[in-house]
């Protein structure tokens, strides 16, 4: 296991945890996390691959739009039809066409209601997914990590995840100092890269310095057909130069 996978499946253990003691348990094997871990890694994995994958079906390109993300979730289990794919096309052949409400009395009114009907309909596992998320479940694993606001001494007190709280303990400098440039932290920002031991510091200059000896250097036809390895000796005498 590489060092970025030893990281990922670190950060992975304490929401897991969370889970866990949020349902009940307070305390499990090592074994026993480690599976859920792996489980989990495996089930996060299989919906970015699947949303990947219905982004370039869709529209050919890898950044995923809502629908493909609702599609993957779809696939893997997580959001449940209301309807099977049979029942929503023979719903859709039954279903009088909105045109027709056009020719009715209050025809705009009928057609936005049955507008919204069709909507509530197609869109129910999202709303039955969501109302699980923000329910009292999900809400207790909220508390345990940390994230909820809790009332305290001056009012309520917005809540901090473990990861920010780890990070502020074991930073006595600061996040800034500490943590930039890697994948807990910010972004560093690009520095310039010198050369040492050389007549010049960048690779710019490098690149052109090469530029400007090929171009001096470069054999006619005559040339090249009198000494065909003319151009291959000036390169390895620039390289002797410049070391």
């Amino acid at each position: 296991m590489s060092a970025t996978q030893q990281l990922h499946t670190s950060l992975l253990r304490a929401p897991i945890l969370h889970i866990l003691r949020a349902q009940g348990f307070h305390s499990t094997r090592p074994s026993v996390l480690d599976t859920l871990v792996n489980i989990t890694e495996r089930y996060l994995l299989l919906l970015a691959e699947t949303t990947r994958d219905h982004a370039l079906l869709n529209h050919n390109d890898p950044i995923p739009t809502v629908t493909d993300v609702r599609m993957a979730l779809t696939d893997c289990g997580t959001l449940t039809p209301v309807l099977t794919a049979a029942e929503q096309d023979w719903l859709e052949k039954f279903r009088r066409p909105l045109e027709d409400f056009d020719h009715l009395k209050h025809g705009d009114i009928r057609r936005e209601g049955e507008l919204r009907r069709r909507d509530e309909q197609d869109t129910q596992d999202v709303r039955d997914f969501i109302k699980w998320i923000v329910g009292d479940q999900n809400r207790e694993i909220r508390r345990i990590a940390g994230v909820l606001p809790e009332p305290g001494p001056g009012g309520t007190v917005n809540g901090e995840d473990y990861l920010t709280v780890l990070k502020k303990k074991h930073s006595k400098t600061g996040e800034e100092s500490r943590f930039q440039g890697t994948v807990l932290g910010k972004p560093a920002e690009d520095r310039p890269l010198k050369i040492e031991g050389g007549p010049v510091e960048t690779l710019t200059e490098w690149n052109n310095l090469m530029h400007d000896h090929s171009e001096h250097q470069l054999p006619t036809t005559k040339d090249a057909a009198e000494s065909p390895h003319e151009a291959e000796i000036d390169e390895q005498q620039l390289l002797m130069d410049v070391s």
